[in-house]
């Protein structure tokens, strides 16, 4: 730390809460277009398959700029200044998205909001490491996590959608960006900066950042697979779900909110309870076990579109691939890499699943949803599911409390490369 901190335990639920606040807010500027989608499809004659692009281009600025931010950081141990610069980026670009009043102006702004959000939760977890006491990390980050499931999956939907429809949409894109700005601000004011681990005697021989060095280790090679399909499913969801519900299953766009925001508040549960299962029972187990039950959500819409238990699944069940995201995004990269590849590591895992999972499955997946209709979709997402459990087996546990020596850590470097 930059300074010595009075009371740790203090600061510790401040950074959390800051956090978990400023990672629900960023996420709703990003995923508002979905809430805001139905509307656009009218307006600007938006196709299944252009709606796919728009969050295809959005998801690839996320991928580009996170690696990029999390190397620049890891290399210049600077997280606090870089993660308020790329908070008031994403409310900047979110709120210009209200000008954006043709398909290949929103296609622009919406890949700028993306590559904004990219670095935002990798420099967040720093943070949030940093300030956790022992044996708080992995419950603190699902704190974290949930704040996607209270702002942008409880709140946001309802609120998106009442303001469309009190006023416009043009005017729901500014007013959500404004509280990333108040939060950057309060970051700035609460937060010190991390300090690298390795200070004093061996501060000017820093050690070297390299992909190259990242990849000899299994646990990242197995989760970067895990991201791929835990992003399609995901944001398979997060883009089509509020279509699919208003479409094929002939909800108002007012009852799609509520849909939407019933999801996010069952969603908050899980965001908590994943992270905290994975910290008495492993990561491993944890993510296997409710990537099988995240499978269920697009199951259900498939088979019963406008019933209740369609969309009952996507309440109980849809928000389980936001709440394993954090175990082999954040979890497993901080308890598996050393110091100075650690940012690096979970941007790298990050971007690579928005790319090759949000970014070309999802807009693969509205392409086809134009040839054999927006069921299709869901089909997608289901097998995506399906296959993270598959894929988890390879996974080498890092929970402290599972790992039986200290020689496991030895193992999680591959030879097989």
């Amino acid at each position: 730390m930059g300074n010595v901190i009075k009371n740790p335990r203090a600061y510790e639920l401040k950074i959390v809460a800051i956090i978990f606040l400023t990672w629900g807010f960023v996420f709703l500027d990003r995923t508002a277009l979905s809430y805001i989608t139905p509307v656009l499809v009218n307006e600007l004659g938006l196709t299944n398959g252009q709606v796919g692009q728009i969050n295809m281009w959005q998801t690839i600025g996320y991928a580009i700029a996170g690696p990029i931010i999390g190397m620049i950081s890891d290399k210049t141990s600077i997280r606090k200044a870089l993660l308020i610069g790329a908070v008031i980026s994403t409310s900047i670009f979110s709120a210009i998205s209200a000008l954006a009043t043709s398909y290949p102006l929103l296609l622009v702004v919406r890949f700028l909001v993306g590559a904004s959000e990219g670095p935002i939760l990798p420099l967040a977890v720093t943070l949030v490491a940093s300030a956790s006491l022992s044996g708080h990390f992995g419950r603190n980050v699902g704190i974290v996590n949930a704040g996607v499931g209270v702002i942008s999956g409880t709140l946001g939907p309802t609120l998106v959608t009442q303001i469309v429809a009190w006023t416009n949409w043009h005017l729901a894109f500014v007013l959500v960006s404004i509280p990333s700005l108040i939060l950057a601000l309060l970051i700035w004011k609460v937060a010190h900066e991390v300090k690298p681990i390795n200070d004093g005697k061996v501060e000017n021989k820093k050690e070297k950042v390299s992909f190259a060095e990242i990849l000899k280790y299994r646990n990242v090679i197995v989760s970067l697979f895990i991201g791929i399909m835990v992003m399609t499913g995901f944001w398979i969801q997060a883009a089509f779900a509020p279509l699919y519900l208003t479409s094929v299953g002939k909800h108002s766009i007012e009852n799609m909110g509520f849909i939407m925001s019933m999801m996010g508040i069952v969603t908050i549960i899980t965001c908590i309870l994943v992270p905290l299962f994975s910290d008495y029972f492993g990561r491993k187990p944890g993510l296997i076990l409710f990537s099988v039950f995240a499978a269920l959500s697009p199951l259900g819409l498939y088979l019963f579109p406008s019933t209740a238990i369609g969309s009952g699944s996507l309440i109980l069940f849809g928000g389980l691939f936001g709440a394993i995201a954090p175990l082999y995004m954040s979890i497993i990269p901080e308890e598996t890499m050393p110091p100075h590849l650690k940012a690096t590591t979970s941007a790298l895992i990050i971007g690579v699943g928005e790319i090759f999972g949000a970014a070309f499955v999802v807009a693969g997946a509205g392409a086809a949803a134009d040839v054999y209709g927006l069921p299709i979709v869901m089909i997608i997402a289901t097998i995506a599911a399906l296959l993270i459990a598959v894929i988890g087996l390879g996974l080498i546990e890092t929970n402290p409390r599972k790992k039986k020596t200290g020689i496991e850590s030895e193992r999680m470097k591959t030879k097989t490369i």
